[in-house]
């Protein structure tokens, strides 16, 4: 309640200010396999009012490796929002309201679970947080002092704020912001909790973003989906902060973001009971931490060009460092090339190849290692790698596919797991 009620306040102060004047974005009816609905679309977009409506899929099969090989999965997505400029509708000047609602469908269980491969991560993004509609997005923006200050209180999820990264890929580790794939005090999207983030614009090119992000466990139930007040169960709140970088180095457009959280909730160790003894051979109840901390960077970079255009060469990465006392994988790192419009009469297409590498906190690793001198036959983890190749087919303005292939070795960070094939493909709707 405590926090509700500053959000409450916080977006009636930022009601009243008229500081900032709000910019349309363009419209375009090709960008809808539905183009304008008869004029209705771009009237409404006139008027303040940009309906969203896309629909995402995923689907693979593990070509080789895992328990049980040639497994088929499917996974979807329906999302349909609206985008709200007050300024147009009331004229409350810099101020606009989102909300969106996302429907997650398809088959009940993950490739990963049906072909038991033990990987750390899922080759179909789109799975998790069950099949259901939920709400995951509803909160109030405010833009002032010429844009360079931008207010944001209601719901929203970490990902949607923080860490954003290019999405290409179906590969979880390859696909949108990654901290929230690792620590279970942040949840991505479609979980959207109470928040407040604050963006500052230094200039065109420096930005710093902070945020207060309730961590409550109990948006994650069904029994809340389309709840839109507050859940009970709030247990802390995850502090971001990110630094952004958006420079053009040789007449091309980068991203640089640097960023880290904290929170005051924390979570079990991974090593340690209640006793400060190995959870390995005493058992018991893990050891309660009361707080952790993380970090993050991002890295987007054109390399060349083609007339001075987006086509050409760029490189990109992402990285992560988690609490290794309890989080399974205290580090990540995902580093690639993408070449857009490398064929004639495709300029917006997208060839790319990946790297990624995940690790696995040295604590799993000490109990398992304190077992085997105690006569137990268990595994010690340690890496995952793997490499995903992906190409981006711009069918139309409104329709994407993305075929690609993925390669991953130790899955599970153990050698006891076979090294695993993966063929997916995704595809992109909007209406």
């Amino acid at each position: 309640m405590y926090l509700k009620s500053i959000i409450t306040a916080a977006g009636a102060l930022c009601l009243g200010s008229s500081l900032f004047t709000a910019q349309a974005e363009p419209f375009n009816a090709d960008d809808y396999l539905t183009g304008d609905l008869g004029g209705v679309r771009s009237q409404l977009h006139d008027k303040g009012i940009d309906l969203q409506l896309m629909y995402i899929f995923e689907t693979g099969t593990n070509v080789k490796g895992g328990q049980s090989e040639h497994q088929y999965s499917y996974a979807d997505q329906t999302i349909f929002g609206v985008d709200t400029d007050l300024e147009k509708l009331f004229d409350w000047q810099g101020s606009s309201f989102h909300v969106q609602f996302v429907n997650r469908g398809g088959q009940s269980d993950n490739l990963a679970t049906k072909a038991e491969t033990g990987q750390l991560l899922q080759s179909l993004e789109v799975y998790g947080r069950g099949r259901t509609t939920r709400i995951s997005a509803f909160y109030y923006q405010q833009k002032l002092f010429d844009d360079k200050l931008d207010i944001k209180l209601g719901r929203m999820g970490f990902s949607s704020q923080f860490a954003a990264f290019r999405c290409e890929m179906a590969y979880l580790g390859g696909c949108s912001s990654q901290p929230g794939n690792f620590n279970s005090t942040i949840y991505n999207f479609p979980i959207a909790p109470w928040a407040a983030v604050v963006n500052y614009q230094f200039n065109d090119e420096w930005y710093l973003r902070v945020g207060a992000i309730q961590m409550n466990p109990n948006w994650l139930s069904h029994g809340q989906r389309l709840n839109f007040l507050n859940a009970s169960g709030t247990q802390g709140v995850t502090l971001p902060v990110e630094l952004g970088w958006n420079p053009t180095i040789n007449n091309l457009p980068g991203t640089y973001k640097l960023g880290f959280w904290h929170d005051n909730v924390g979570g079990d160790d991974l090593y340690f009971n209640q006793d400060g003894q190995p959870l390995a051979l005493n058992g018991g109840e893990a050891k309660r931490n009361h707080s952790r901390n993380g970090g993050y960077f991002v890295v987007d970079q054109q390399l060349t060009t083609e007339d001075g255009s987006d086509q050409g060469l760029s490189v990109f990465s992402m990285g992560t460092f988690n609490d290794r006392d309890m989080t399974t994988v205290d580090r990540s790192l995902i580093v690639g090339l993408s070449y857009k419009g490398l064929f004639d009469g495709r300029d917006d297409d997208n060839l790319g190849v990946a790297a990624h590498y995940l690790h696995v906190s040295q604590r799993l690793a000490d109990g398992a290692r304190l077992q085997i001198r105690n006569g137990q036959l268990v595994d010690v983890q340690n890496d995952e790698w793997g490499v995903t190749a992906y190409y981006t087919m711009q069918v139309t303005p409104y329709f994407k596919l993305h075929p690609e292939v993925q390669f991953l070795g130790n899955p599970g960070g153990t050698s006891a797991n076979a090294d695993v094939w993966v063929a997916a493909i995704r595809g992109d709707l909007t209406f």
